[in-house]
């Protein structure tokens, strides 16, 4: 059953993935706004819950979105997304393939900025994630979100938003108190950003509009990725819910300029690992020689990395034609480590002919692990 709140616009045309140069908004003249950035007409998603894989495409103005993102909404009965809040509608700022389900990799464009202020940040625990296999301890810490000393009030951030101009609507959100204030900002963009830019273009928002001096109060890996869900405006205290919206321009983007910015930072534990494997490498040592069958090296070239999967009691999904190969939706092998320890096809599979198979998780938490991680996991560590 479908969430009569939500927009239903099926039927639309099956969109075409957002490229930068058609994309690309020239301030000085408004030209050139590509095949789906057509002058104040956006393109998102809405889901029904959290486990919700398959969105409901919107495609409409900004006074038809604002509609939606008006009204209090709460949980579906029985709790379907495994919580009160996860049981709430939610909108992706992301727009997809008809028939594709959510992910980072079926991204085809990103019409919205959306800015969570929860106002936490993670603190290392001491600990560290088990091996799921062996029980050793990984390299990946074991963190805990502790509220930052000075948090972040919808109310500045509005302020700062009104001098910069731009059309945006904001929300306090569910679990959002008076003494730790947690809120949600939408600001609508002038066209698609790719999605392979998203992250690069998130961050050149954030300081465009004057708000890394607020950074300490955004979820930024939320931010980051461009398949992640926002929760609709709803609270166990629904009077309690404060809004604020803002007139004023699109939000646009500079995309070409993006494809020559540096690359997002990454956490301090997730560069320690970079730079140990590149350490490694620096010295001519090479992980894949340490895998052997019957004395000779593994043929990495025809390892069937969805079977090996499988073999260990991991879910897999239905493999699809990709390019010239191959891309399977899995279930990522160390699901208990993302958000709420959700399990899912959070991660993809891509076998290309003549060359190795890949392997990539969404989490971001797992954003720098690859092949070389997985065969680990499966066949230890020589």
């Amino acid at each position: 059953m479908t969430d009569p709140r939500l927009p239903d616009h099926k039927g639309q045309a099956e969109p075409e993935a957002a490229n930068p140069r058609q994309c690309s908004h020239d301030t000085q003249n408004g030209e050139d706004h590509g095949p789906h950035s057509t002058p104040g007409i956006l393109r998102c998603s809405f889901f029904e819950h959290a486990k919700d894989r398959m969105g409901r495409p919107f495609v409409g103005d900004v006074a038809a979105l604002r509609g939606i993102l008006r009204k209090t909404y709460t949980p579906r009965p029985g709790n379907p997304g495994g919580t009160p809040k996860q049981s709430m509608p939610a909108l992706n700022a992301a727009f997809y393939r008809a028939g594709a389900p959510r992910g980072v990799d079926n991204v085809l464009g990103v019409f919205l900025l959306i800015l969570d202020f929860d106002n936490s940040r993670p603190e290392p625990t001491g600990e560290f994630w088990p091996n799921p296999r062996t029980g050793e301890p990984s390299n990946r810490p074991k963190t805990v979100k502790v509220r930052i000393d000075e948090p972040v009030t919808m109310a500045e951030v509005v302020a700062q938003l009104r001098c910069a101009g731009v059309a945006f609507i904001a929300w306090t959100t569910w679990s959002s108190t008076p003494e730790h204030e947690k809120s949600r900002v939408v600001v609508f963009l002038a066209h698609a950003v790719p999605g392979v830019l998203w992250e690069r273009a998130a961050a050149w928002a954030v300081a465009h509009l004057g708000l890394d001096q607020f950074r300490r109060g955004l979820d930024l890996p939320v931010l980051n990725n461009a398949a992640a869900l926002a929760f609709l405006a709803g609270s166990p205290d629904p009077e309690s819910i404060q809004r604020a919206e803002g007139e004023g321009d699109l939000l646009s983007i500079p995309l070409l300029d993006l494809q020559t910015t540096a690359a997002p930072v990454l956490e301090p534990w997730e560069a320690a690992v970079v730079a140990e494997r590149q350490a490694e490498r620096a010295r001519g040592e090479k992980w894949f020689q340490a895998y052997r069958v019957n004395g000779r090296p593994v043929d990495f070239q025809a390892l069937d990395l969805v079977a090996l999967l499988d073999r260990h009691g991991v879910k897999v999904g239905r493999s699809r034609a990709f390019k010239d190969g191959t891309k399977t939706r899995v279930w990522c092998p160390w699901a208990s480590e993302h958000s709420n320890h959700r399990d899912g096809d959070d991660a993809v599979v891509i076998h290309t002919p003549g060359t190795w198979p890949s392997f990539r998780c969404e989490h971001s938490g797992h954003r720098f692990m690859g092949l070389r991680d997985l065969i680990e996991w499966a066949w230890g560590t020589p």
